[in-house]
């Protein structure tokens, strides 16, 4: 099993609770400004917003594909959202929306570990295992901040 602990961080020009609504709204599956690097949908009828929803996510990137459960741990209105992951990795997750001059600083720490064969096989022979996912983030505060410049 390898470990993966990750933050990753941008500033995003809209206020928190507009980021903190277009990360809950991506995650039960009402928008797709993450696709098609992340797919998510919300199972079940409990919502993002609250403590205990599940969503199910898939990850691809370089031709791999990886599937997750996420369980919202908890939540503070547009401050954090925190998240426990199982599926092919197994760990959490923490959004964290700081005020900046108008706009927010969003970050997201992943802290988990390889659940599947095939990625604990891949993982020691990359540089660092964990630029997948540092790139998936990158792409998605990209897609995140321009869909929120075109709500405007």
């Amino acid at each position: 099993m390898v470990e993966i602990d990750v933050t990753n961080e941008s500033i995003i020009d809209a206020p928190p609770i507009e980021v903190y609504n277009a990360i809950l709204d991506e995650y039960a599956g009402v928008t797709h400004w993450w696709m098609p690097h992340l797919e998510i949908k919300l199972r079940g009828e409990k919502p993002t917003n609250w403590e205990g929803a599940v969503c199910d996510l898939i990850a691809r990137q370089s031709g791999l594909k990886a599937k997750f459960s996420i369980k919202v741990a908890k939540i503070v209105e547009a401050k954090m959202i925190e998240l426990d992951y199982s599926g092919d990795f197994i760990g959490t997750g923490k959004w964290t929306f700081e005020p900046v001059e108008g706009k927010t600083k969003a970050q997201y720490r992943f802290n988990a570990r390889t659940n599947k064969l095939i990625f604990s096989i891949i993982a020691p022979f990359l540089k660092n295992p964990a630029k997948p996912h540092i790139d998936t983030m990158e792409k998605g505060f990209k897609a995140l901040n321009s869909y929120l410049s075109n709500k405007k």
